[in-house]
């Protein structure tokens, strides 16, 4: 009888000696690792900490740093000060348009104008629905035979189409990208698109070859001009703004979708950028942003790449943000006393807006939002200008920087630095 064959015990090898080889592994083949056995996962925690240096699920600024190779992404915590860096897969980070982020995915477009969600931390990336499964996109090729977009209005019979490159065509029709759950749940997360033209509103389920387009009889505006939305949990709706101020609900659940009027019509003009927030309590928030444009004496755009800005010299700046809670018996908005949210900081930008407690982290200056650049109408003909980042308090009406970032880990203004919500999932 043959003897049998003895394998070597890889659980026995010492921590030390799994740590050394686990250092260099990029961050999914690190969890691959971990996985093994109780033994690795010990020695892979400890890699963690030093490569994931964060012990919570406060919001990072996720960004291309110059320094960097084109695949590493800078995350930075302003809750602990920590500054590191993640090698995302392919297509590099550096060529993505990044439209939206939840849950502690980003949602980005590559070179083609297609949609993927990323988990920076883990590595994790789904395809959404191609470009094409829009009602309104058709792709052809020119002359040379290059790849190119046929961008329709209304219908695909539209005697005139706009005609855009695929690096192009992500710029101008992507606004925004939400996200029901975690993309790792599947066919269970709902991704809600906003896109041109003028502010419409598809969706899609993971795992899906096609954007459902929303129209809506009942309410006619939904149809067009919402400027943004969040996802409640406890009731499972999409809560989405128009851009005169009136909110309403979503619910994609079933096998069509159902609508709500919330609130109504708060002002006639699309100015400022308007944002909705659930708090903890179960109340809705309006958050409006007051941006202008301004030119400056030094353009911040590289000599090589000002031929593919409209303005060089032009710059998007928040000038003011208000507060305003909506009230649902009243059906009208209240502006909030400045120091009502004294325990609270506010994250604003393409992600999905967030309220924070900064009872649950103290290094997060209170009564703030921490503001990112969403000026999707700016960033779609000057992607290489100054991107409009900060702070502003809402008891002094003042504006802060975040961080030292510009001096030891500074950005570039493409893609657009985004808040994130870390997570393994």
């Amino acid at each position: 009888m043959a003897a049998a064959t003895e394998y070597p015990d890889w659980s026995s090898l010492p921590e030390d000696l799994l740590v050394l080889v686990m250092q260099p592994l990029e961050i999914p083949d690190l969890f691959s690792a971990g996985s093994v056995c109780s033994s690795w996962r010990s020695a892979c925690s400890a890699v963690r900490r030093v490569r994931i240096p964060i012990t919570d699920a406060s919001p990072c600024l996720l960004y291309s740093c110059a320094a960097d190779d084109p695949a590493t992404a800078t995350v930075y915590s302003p809750s602990s000060g920590v500054v590191f860096k993640v090698r995302l897969p392919d297509p590099p980070f550096r060529s993505r348009h990044v439209v939206g982020s939840a849950h502690g995915w980003v949602v980005a477009a590559d070179e083609m104008s297609n949609l993927q969600a990323l988990n920076p931390l883990t590595g994790a990336q789904v395809d959404l629905p191609p470009v094409t499964g829009l009602y309104h996109i058709e792709s052809f090729s020119d002359e040379q035979g290059a790849p190119m977009y046929n961008h329709y209005y209304e219908q695909l019979n539209q005697r005139r189409p706009f005609a855009y490159r695929p690096q192009k065509l992500r710029l101008f029709l992507y606004h925004r990208v939400f996200l029901s759950c975690s993309p790792s749940a599947g066919s269970r997360c709902i991704v809600l698109l906003l896109h041109r033209p003028v502010g419409q509103l598809s969706f899609a389920r993971i795992g899906d070859d096609r954007w459902m387009r929303i129209q809506d009889v009942k309410f006619p505006e939904l149809n067009y001009a919402i400027r943004n939305a969040t996802y409640n949990k406890n009731d499972g709706l999409f809560y989405v703004v128009h851009f005169d101020g009136s909110i309403f609900t979503l619910d994609l659940n079933g096998s069509s979708v159902v609508t709500r009027k919330v609130s109504p019509k708060a002002t006639p003009w699309d100015d400022p950028t308007k944002y909705v927030i659930l708090t903890p309590q179960g109340d809705i928030l309006q958050l409006w942003r007051y941006t202008y444009d301004r030119s400056v004496a030094v353009s911040v755009v590289p000599p090589e790449l000002a031929h593919e800005v409209v303005d060089p010299y032009g710059e998007i700046y928040t000038n003011e943000i208000e507060l305003y809670k909506v009230d649902i018996d009243e059906q009208k908005l209240t502006m909030m006393k400045k120091n009502h949210f004294d325990n609270y900081a506010f994250f604003i930008g393409f992600n999905s807006s967030l309220l924070v407690s900064t009872k649950d982290y103290p290094m997060l200056k209170p009564n703030c939002a921490y503001f990112a650049d969403d000026s999707y109408e700016d960033i779609c003909v000057n992607k290489y200008n100054k991107r409009d980042i900060g702070i502003w308090n809402f008891e002094t009406k003042n504006f802060d920087s975040i961080g030292d970032l510009q001096s030891g880990h500074p950005w570039l203004n493409f893609p657009s630095p985004i808040w994130i919500t870390p997570s393994l999932c």
